[in-house]
């Protein structure tokens, strides 16, 4: 019976691996599949961490792999590959809603709660595909709640609506990812509100400092993250957002609906990389994951960054002279430009 448990444990850990969430956004397998026809070596898989805890017998894992429906075992027993006959997800944003259509939000779960204890509590309450567990960033500590993806949109709406209220005697909060999301989108914009009216009340006081920022972070070397891969619906204060947590933010060039962006940070050379660091070094496997989408990034460096600063400084120069401009007119004068701009 210990030999049956351990070979189902190996051939679910394999099969999220391959499965229609894992795979599509998993870089590394995608790579590694493109190589040789679509096979893995167990070379290669026994080094994946969750599995290689579970076994790094290579001859024990194929032969638990023999029956997996979605698992194909070469000849040798040494490579694995996700069936012909099963294609893969296509990664697109439509995929992901029907993805997130089935996914549940559930909070109250102790710190130190283990995913296998978590996958066996949810298995008993519907099929699932997959139980992610929130972790801080960038100290990975458990935040207590998860999003749990059940196979179906009806037994998500059931466990949603059902009787399962606690769990080891904590009272369990639940909703659907996609109200779990609205409801993230209010309290940010709020916040971004409060945000605003703070630094609307400080922005006299702040203009002189802002201004010498301006002037040192022209002279200093790696400042600027090209980042690319960010989700479609991605705002630029979420970008704000999400990078504060790793550098002082000092500036971004973001255009809605796009994949990319450029960040500028402050303080000494070397901002950029560093504050990359810290988002690497709090993501999964090296992974920095945005709303669930991993992201790259690069420094720019040379010709690239110097162009930047050359179109930062014409920027910068056109909305002073704009702001002469106007303090230069007379007031009635101001009154009708802006009445025309408007009547436009």
């Amino acid at each position: 019976m210990a030999e049956e448990s351990k070979a189902a444990q190996i051939r679910k850990q394999v099969e999220y691996y391959f499965g229609d969430i894992n795979l599509p956004r998993d870089k590394f397998l995608l790579d590694q599949i493109k190589l040789d026809e679509g096979w893995v070596t167990l070379e290669t898989m026994i080094k994946f961490h969750r599995l290689s805890q579970i076994s790094t017998d290579k001859e024990e894992i194929a032969q638990a792999l023999a029956t997996s429906e979605l698992i194909d075992v070469s000849d040798d027993n040494t490579k694995i590959r996700r069936s012909a006959d099963i294609p893969i997800p296509e990664n697109s944003l439509e995929y992901w809603q029907t993805i997130k259509n089935r996914t549940v939000y559930v909070k109250g779960f102790e710190e130190d709660a283990k995913l296998d204890d978590l996958l066996e509590f949810f298995g008993k309450n519907g099929n699932v595909d997959n139980v992610l567990m929130r972790r801080a960033k960038p100290t990975k500590v458990f935040k207590g709640s998860v999003f749990v993806t059940f196979k179906t949109d009806e037994e998500a709406k059931a466990f949603v609506e059902g009787d399962v209220k606690e769990y080891n005697g904590k009272e369990l909060t639940k909703m659907t990812q996609n109200d779990f999301w609205l409801k993230q989108a209010q309290e940010n914009k709020e916040r971004r509100q409060n945000e605003r009216a703070a630094k609307n009340a400080k922005r006299n006081a702040a203009d002189s400092e802002r201004v010498k920022s301006q002037v040192i972070a022209q002279f200093t070397k790696g400042l600027i993250l090209d980042v690319d891969g960010l989700p479609s619906d991605t705002t630029m204060n979420d970008v704000k957002t999400f990078f504060r947590k790793f550098g002082d933010v000092g500036y971004v060039v973001y255009e809605a609906g796009q994949s990319k962006a450029q960040i500028r940070f402050g303080g000494d050379e070397d901002g950029a990389k560093d504050a990359w660091q810290k988002a690497v070094d709090g993501g999964a496997d090296g992974k920095v994951l945005y709303n669930e989408t991993e992201i790259t990034a690069k420094v720019l460096e040379g010709d690239e960054e110097a162009q930047y600063w050359v179109e930062f400084n014409k920027q910068k120069a056109t909305k002073r002279e704009r702001g002469n401009s106007k303090r230069g007119a007379p007031r009635m004068d101001r009154r009708k430009s802006k009445k025309a701009k408007t009547e436009e």
